[in-house]
């Protein structure tokens, strides 16, 4: 009979054992052990590839994509491995947030996927403030929208034009805008007083501006919006002032002066975003082509071919198409015996034509250099009773004031936005006026 002896197993030499059997056994049945943070173990299917936990993203493959130079959404998820039927499932849930058929060229896309398989999520960034998060959750697709947080705050600038307003000097708080900001304070500027002030032809050297404008900051320091709360405005010692205000009767934003009438008035002042002009209202200019001095009884904005042209006011269309000339010009009647010409275009909106309505700040066309012309330019003309005018001359309706009902809230609403203009100094510390 054999016997054998009993030997005390060295606790070393045991665990050594254990992590050995710890990677042998796991391989054998199919599983694989994890080890967390905290150094428990989680036990996850293999099944033809490692399979972690949504929640844990082990085994997560993620993907950025960014559309090519022609190319369609539909072909960006293609690239992704989203395509049939997914794909127009994901195109349905991207069309309320996003015109997909014109995708931003900035678009971007995240694809995250475990190894071997389709998409399960996807991060699609639309523009500088949206992203899309799609998730799958069995068959189906769910659409988040993760916004870019931003701050709000306001500034007051302030402007002496020495040259132009595009040139403008400015002060007060310009150091915290950026160089497009502050590109975009002539058109703001603009923006406001468009029934007042023709900014291509009436501001002179001393005319002075300040603006408090609202400014929604995005984290790396890009402006989302900017939105004017009110602007004051000085031409050869006469004070335009403008006041953000909601009536009570639309609801809608609008500029009132300080007695509390609107702005908006029955004319725009110019037929172009702001530009600069060739030529001025007056009795006669030399024509290049012809040779000869000509009555000139309207006025030229030079801008680039394409430029889009606005209609000036309500009215209906008396004449649209060829008029020797003047080449392709549109003619709009707006009643009480005054009409505008707008001339030398090279294209006229489609579908206008004699007896359409047309509405204030409606594109009816664009600037080009049909007819006797030397170089593209919008050619307008003011006429009253028949007679071509000086539209600056004209003393034009102006629109309703605010009801009595809004007179007090209007009054508190003036009252702090000159408070908030008030604290804009030159460059030196000197007040504005």
């Amino acid at each position: 009979m054999s016997s054998f002896s009993l030997r005390r197993v060295s606790p070393d030499w045991l665990a050594a054992l254990c992590r050995v059997l710890a990677v042998l056994v796991p391989m054998a049945l199919g599983v694989s052990i994890v080890m967390g943070a905290t150094g428990r173990s989680t036990v996850m299917g293999t099944t033809g590839g490692s399979a972690a936990e949504p929640e844990a993203r082990v085994g997560d493959h993620s993907r950025a994509l960014s559309l090519r130079s022609g190319e369609s959404v539909p072909e960006l998820l293609a690239r992704g491995g989203i395509s049939g039927r997914d794909a127009r499932r994901l195109l349905d849930l991207i069309r309320p947030y996003a015109d997909w058929t014109i995708p931003d060229p900035a678009l971007e896309a995240r694809f995250h996927r475990r190894a071997g398989e389709p998409p399960e999520r996807i991060e699609l960034r639309i523009d500088r403030d949206r992203t899309l998060d799609f998730r799958l959750h069995g068959a189906m697709w769910a659409v988040s929208v993760d916004s870019v947080a931003v701050s709000v705050d306001t500034a007051v600038v302030t402007g002496l034009i020495e040259t132009s307003v595009w040139a403008a000097r400015l002060g007060g708080d310009a150091d915290r805008l950026s160089v497009a900001e502050k590109g975009d304070l002539a058109g703001q500027l603009a923006g406001v007083y468009a029934w007042q002030i023709d900014f291509y032809r009436d501001p002179r050297p001393g005319d002075a501006f300040r603006l408090a404008i609202e400014r929604a900051v995005r984290p790396d320091g890009s402006v989302r919006e900017a939105t004017v709360l009110a602007a004051e405005y000085t031409r050869r010692g006469e004070l335009f002032q403008a006041y953000r205000f909601r009536s009570s009767e639309d609801g809608a934003p609008s500029f009132y002066d300080e007695n509390g009438t609107a702005l908006r008035g029955a004319f725009l002042r110019a037929p172009l975003d702001l530009v600069r002009v060739t030529s001025r209202f007056g009795p006669a200019r030399y024509h290049p082509l012809l040779g000869t001095t000509r009555r000139h009884r309207g006025i030229d904005y030079g801008a680039a071919s394409g430029t889009p042209v606005h209609a000036t006011g309500d009215g209906s269309i008396a004449r649209a198409g060829w008029a020797g000339d003047f080449g392709l010009m549109i003619e709009i009647d707006h009643g009480r015996g005054i009409r505008t010409r707008y001339a030398h275009l090279s294209g006229i909106a489609d579908g206008l034509g004699p007896g359409r309505g047309v509405r204030q700040g409606e594109v009816i066309g664009t600037v080009g250099s049909t007819g006797l012309s030397t170089a593209p330019h919008l050619h307008y003309e003011f006429l009253l009773a028949g007679r071509q005018v000086d539209p600056a001359s004209v003393d034009l309706p102006v629109a309703h004031m605010l009801p009595d009902a809004d007179t007090l809230r209007f009054g508190e609403a003036r009252g702090a936005a000159r408070a908030l203009l008030g604290h804009a100094l030159w460059p030196g510390g000197l007040p504005v006026w």
